[in-house]
This record gives C-alpha cells, sequence and structure tokens, in this order.
C-alpha cells in the first residue's frame, strides 16, 4: 500500500488553527470558556433573588508549537507575537470548532525543556473584547427639568466670596 493511499492526517496536514495569522507546526493543547454571570441580590427576609444575567467575554488558551521556516526564525516568531500582544489591536483566532472574534493576546508564555528545545512552545490566552458603540448627546438647559441642578457648567464671569458673605448677612447694600 503506498502512503498517498493513507488518511491525510498521516502526512500530518490536519484541521487548521491560527490567530492573527500566525499557524503552529503543532497543537498541543486548546480549551475556550464561555460563562454566564448570574448577579444575585439579598432581599429583605428570604432567601437572595437572582434577577439579571449577563455573558462574559470568551476565553481561549492554546499550547502550540513553532518550528524555524525559511521565512522566520523562532527568535522572530516570538518577537512577533510579542509586538501583537502590544498593539490592542483585535483579530479573528480560528479552530476547527469555531471561531473566535475580536480577541486580543492576553497572556503569552514561553517554555524550553529538553523536548522543546528546537521548537518554539507557546502557551497562550486570549480574551473577547465586547466593542460596542458609544454616543454623546447634548440636551439644550431649557429641556431639562431641573437646569440649574442637571445643566453643564456655564462661565458667568468672576465672583467675590467677600461680597457673597456681606450679602448672605444683609451687609451689602
Amino acid at each position: 500500500m503506498s502512503f498517498l493511499t493513507q488518511p491525510l492526517s498521516f502526512l500530518g496536514i490536519g484541521p487548521v488553527r491560527s490567530f492573527a495569522g500566525f499557524s503552529g507546526y503543532v497543537t498541543i493543547n486548546e480549551s475556550a470558556v464561555d460563562a454566564l454571570t448570574i448577579t444575585q441580590q439579598p432581599v429583605q427576609q428570604g432567601a437572595s433573588i437572582a434577577d439579571h444575567a449577563f455573558k462574559k467575554p470568551v476565553s481561549f488558551s492554546i499550547q502550540i508549537q513553532f518550528t524555524d521556516s525559511l521565512l522566520q526564525s523562532l527568535s522572530d516568531i516570538y518577537a512577533s507575537l510579542l509586538l501583537l500582544q502590544s498593539q490592542f489591536t483585535p483579530f479573528t483566532c480560528v479552530t476547527p470548532k469555531r471561531t473566535y472574534y475580536n480577541m486580543l493576546l492576553e497572556t503569552l508564555s514561553q517554555t524550553t525543556d529538553k523536548k522543546t528545545e528546537n521548537v518554539l512552545s507557546i502557551a497562550a490566552t486570549f480574551q473577547e473584547v465586547i466593542i460596542v458603540p458609544v454616543s454623546t448627546t447634548l440636551i439644550p438647559p431649557s429641556q431639562l427639568s431641573n437646569p440649574g441642578v442637571n445643566a453643564g457648567i456655564t462661565n458667568v464671569g468672576n465672583k467675590s466670596a467677600l461680597l457673597s458673605l456681606a450679602q448672605g448677612i444683609g451687609l451689602a447694600p
């Protein structure tokens, strides 16, 4: 039987995992956490009530190894990963099971031992950044219910604390 008739995984061609354009030689493990936070508030008498929930950002971890290539050395790959972490620009992580959008490289660790002396062994944790649009609306003081309390600060000129104190106790004309 020829090796060409064997499954593709025999040739080392397997599912692709990548993040921000990086693809490793071999993936040791990967894991993801999707969590929901359920708030609990005590009531005056009785049990706590749970009346609100929100989804936390997804967290994705991978242990991956890189090898030297004709284009990049191991130190170049590691320097590029450190640069990716410092850019604060969200990117996409792709695995065979899921695509993760708006991710940042939260932690990056590198390990060398007798088995990984000639490869770059990386453990990385990515966290989703939830991006929401933000805008500001200015409301004229005439539309506020209590403009003295709700209105913005306006410049009314110079004031003297002494004159105000004298007016307050009835001494000023």
